[in-house]
C-alpha cells in the first residue's frame, strides 16, 4: 500500500512538472510583455483611479483614457524615429554607392580645437582626406559585413520591439479592467504559501515597483526638461526630435549626454566656440543629476536602505537590462524584508524563552496592515 502511494505521488508530482514546464513554455514569448505592463499598472494605478473618480466611476472609459495615452507616448516617438529613418535610406543608397569615388573634405577645426578636441583623430582624417577619392571607402571595407550584418538584426529587433509595445499595451488596458481581482488572485496565493509574510511580500514588491518608477520617469522627465532647454537657449536645429530621443535614452537609463554632444559638436562645427563650452558644461551637470535625484525619489517612496536600492537598480540593469530596474530593487527589497523580518522573530522567541513566557510570534508590520494597497486596489 505504502508503495502505490508513492508511486502516485510520484507519478502526481512528474504530471505537475510537465505541466508547469509546458505553462512556461507557452508563456515564455508574452513574460516580456507581462512584465512591463504589470510594472506600468502597479506605477500608474492610483492615477487611473483618479481618472476613474473624475469620469463617474466608469473604468472603462478610464481605461481607454489611460491605455490611449500610453499609446501616444509609445507610438509618436517611434513613428517619428521610424520617419527619419526610412526617409533617409535612399539618401544612404546614394551615398554608399558613391562611396568609391568619394573624396573625404579636411578634418573640422573643432577636431582639432577645443574640449572635444582629438589630435590623433584628426590627423588620421586629414591623412584619408589627403589619399583623395576611394581612400575612406578602403578603410571602411573591413566594417561594411559586419555593420550590415549589425543592421539586419537591428531591424529584426525593432520588428520584435514593436509587437513587443502593442502587446504591452493590450495587456495593460486588461490588467486596468480586472486589476482588482488579478491583485486579489495573487494574494491569495501567497497567502497560501506563505501566510501573512507572503501577503506582505506582495505588498512590498508593489510599493518598490512604484517607488523606482516614480525615480526614473521624474528623474528622465527633469533631465529632459534641463537638457532641451539648455539645447533650445543655445540655438541647436531639431531641438524637438533631440529631446525626444532625449527622453528614452534616459528612460532607458542611457542619460542625456549623447543627444546634447550631438547639439555641442553642431555648435563646435559653426565656430560657436564660446556657446559650445557652455552648452558642453551644462551637458555635464544635466548628465549626472541622474545619481543623486534618482535615489532620493526611489527612497522616498519606499523606506529602504538607499544602498540597496542603488544596488537593484544597478544590478537589475545589468542582470536584466531595462526592466531590471524594476525587477532588481523588488527582489532585493522582499528578500530584505522577509529576512528582517525571520531574524526579527527569532530574537524575539529567544526574548520569551529567557523571560519564561510564551513564544512570541512577529506579526506583519502594522503599515501593512492600514495599507490601502490590501482593499481594493491592485498590489
Amino acid at each position: 500500500m505504502e508503495q502505490t502511494m508513492l508511486t502516485r505521488n510520484l507519478i502526481a508530482t512528474l504530471l505537475l512538472c510537465i505541466l508547469a514546464a509546458g505553462c512556461v513554455y507557452v508563456m515564455l514569448p508574452f513574460v516580456p510583455a507581462l512584465i512591463w505592463s504589470a510594472t506600468i499598472v502597479v506605477a500608474t494605478w492610483n492615477l487611473m483611479k483618479r481618472i476613474e473618480r473624475h469620469v463617474h466611476d466608469s473604468r472603462a472609459i478610464a481605461t481607454t483614457i489611460m491605455v490611449g495615452v500610453m499609446a501616444a507616448l509609445v507610438i509618436i516617438p517611434v513613428a517619428i524615429a521610424s520617419y527619419i529613418i526610412f526617409s533617409r535610406v535612399d539618401d544612404a543608397i546614394t551615398w554608399l554607392r558613391d562611396l568609391p569615388q568619394y573624396t573625404l573634405p579636411p578634418a573640422p577645426d573643432w577636431l582639432s580645437k577645443g574640449p572635444l578636441a582629438s589630435t590623433k583623430l584628426a590627423r588620421d582624417w586629414n591623412d584619408l582626406s589627403a589619399k583623395g577619392p576611394g581612400a575612406l571607402a578602403n578603410y571602411l571595407q573591413p566594417y561594411l559585413k559586419p555593420t550590415a550584418l549589425w543592421l539586419a538584426a537591428a531591424a529584426k529587433s525593432y520588428g520584435l520591439l514593436v509587437v513587443h509595445m502593442i502587446l504591452t499595451l493590450a495587456l495593460t488596458g486588461v490588467f486596468y479592467a480586472k486589476g482588482e481581482m488579478v491583485a486579489k488572485g495573487l494574494i491569495m496565493f501567497a497567502r497560501r504559501i506563505a501566510g501573512d509574510r507572503g501577503e506582505f511580500s506582495i505588498v512590498l514588491a508593489a510599493q518598490s515597483i512604484r517607488a523606482v518608477a516614480l525615480g526614473i520617469v521624474v528623474t528622465a522627465v527633469t533631465q529632459t526638461v534641463l537638457g532641451s532647454a539648455g539645447l533650445a537657449l543655445a540655438g541647436v536645429p531639431f531641438t524637438p526630435i533631440l529631446t525626444a530621443v532625449m527622453f528614452i535614452f534616459c528612460i532607458a537609463q542611457l542619460g542625456p549626454v549623447i543627444p546634447m554632444l550631438a547639439g555641442v559638436a553642431w555648435l563646435y562645427n559653426k565656430d560657436f566656440n564660446t556657446t559650445g563650452t557652455i552648452l558642453l558644461a551644462w551637458t555635464l551637470f544635466v548628465g549626472i543629476i541622474d545619481n543623486v535625484l534618482r535615489p532620493l525619489l526611489i527612497k522616498r517612496g519606499a523606506d529602504l536602505p538607499l544602498i540597496l536600492i542603488l544596488a537593484g537598480v544597478i544590478g537589475g540593469l545589468i542582470a536584466f537590462g531595462v526592466v531590471g530596474l524594476f525587477i532588481g530593487p523588488v527582489f532585493l527589497a522582499v528578500t530584505f524584508r522577509l529576512l528582517q523580518a525571520w531574524v526579527g522573530e527569532g530574537e524575539q522567541g529567544a526574548i520569551s524563552k529567557t523571560s519564561q513566557g510564551p513564544l512570541v510570534k512577529s506579526d506583519v508590520p502594522q503599515e501593512f496592515i492600514d495599507s490601502p494597497d490590501i482593499h481594493g486596489t491592485p498590489l
